[in-house]
């Protein structure tokens, strides 16, 4: 893979936000007096430097021309480069995705210490043994399935690639909707729904009791949250897996919903009458990633659950 542009999208650290951008005092005193709330920051800060500095240098050092910037200042979508390479955690990769269409990604781990780094198939040691794979084609790209999310008629332009939770704008309070798959609805009380790509499954729809599917899947899955089911009733669709061209619609009966787009940073207003359609998005993100990485979170052999 010819490698002539790249670009490398970095977050700001936590230290780098606190202590030098706002100076926040409260932050600053936890440092000094060594509090355990902020015991790790000041390493992962000088691990998260010294990762876009080997960065640079292993780019440099084999000629390929790179622009650098930090993930809060790209605003637009990414073109006319070769590779997009995020440097950061988990989040800065997801953040990174939503402006790609077909520019292969790779993600690299900036602090092993405070990131576990699922996505990032690099870190500081073998960040120049990975370009010279990508480089020489030892190291192949996979498609990862993203989602496509259609609020009220308009498709939304980012495309999550590890999950979306709908749920009340109030996490104490009980979400309302209607739920629709291949013509059966339900109406439903819970604490909301996720729903996540094969990429998803390792996260809070792990945690929630979801099934980890392989990285490379075609299948997205959804579970409803704590569903609140009174006696005599019952509710089609509570958990399952659904095919790329299957969707679900959910039509909001909380004044104050919210729909969640991987992790807290995208946030899409639900209220009453809202209706948001879930598929399988038709542009796959390409990204340099372990196809095995998801086996290490899988307790149980993966059912081979029957499409609703």
């Amino acid at each position: 893979m010819k490698l002539n542009n790249v670009l490398v999208l970095h977050k700001k650290s936590t230290y780098q936000l606190q202590a030098e951008e706002y100076k926040d005092e409260r932050f600053l005193e936890l440092l000094r007096s060594g509090h355990e709330s902020v015991q790790r920051v000041k390493i992962a800060h000088e691990e998260h430097i010294s990762t876009i500095e080997t960065v640079k240098k292993e780019l440099e050092s084999r000629k390929i021309n790179f622009r650098i910037m930090p993930r809060a200042d790209l605003q637009e979508p990414v073109k006319n480069v070769d590779l997009l390479i995020s440097v950061g955690g988990d989040g800065t990769f997801l953040d990174a995705s939503h402006s790609l269409e077909s520019i292969p990604m790779l993600g690299v781990n900036s602090s092993s210490s405070s990131s576990f780094g699922h996505f990032c198939f690099a870190n500081r040691a073998n960040f120049g043994a990975r370009i010279d794979g990508i480089r020489d084609g030892t190291i192949s790209s996979y498609p990862i399935m993203r989602l496509e999310l259609e609020i009220n008629g308009k498709v939304l332009p980012e495309r999550p690639l590890n999950e979306i939770l709908v749920a009340h704008s109030n996490p104490a309070a009980t979400s309302r909707y209607f739920m629709e798959i291949d013509g059966v609805k339900d109406e439903q009380r819970s604490s909301g729904v996720w729903i996540c790509t094969p990429a998803g499954s390792t996260g809070s729809m792990r945690s929630a009791g979801g099934i980890v599917q392989p990285i490379t899947e075609k299948k997205f899955q959804y579970l409803v949250r704590e569903p609140c089911i009174r006696p005599g009733d019952s509710c089609s669709h509570l958990r399952g897996f659904l095919r790329r061209d299957q969707e679900i619609v959910v039509v909001s009966q909380m004044r104050t919903g919210n729909i969640f787009v991987d992790g807290p940073h995208i946030e899409c207003p639900f209220g009453l009458g809202d209706t948001v359609v879930v598929r399988a998005s038709k542009q796959d993100l390409i990204a340099f990633v372990d196809p095995d990485v998801n086996k290490m979170f899988q307790s149980r052999t993966l059912a081979d659950v029957e499409c609703k």
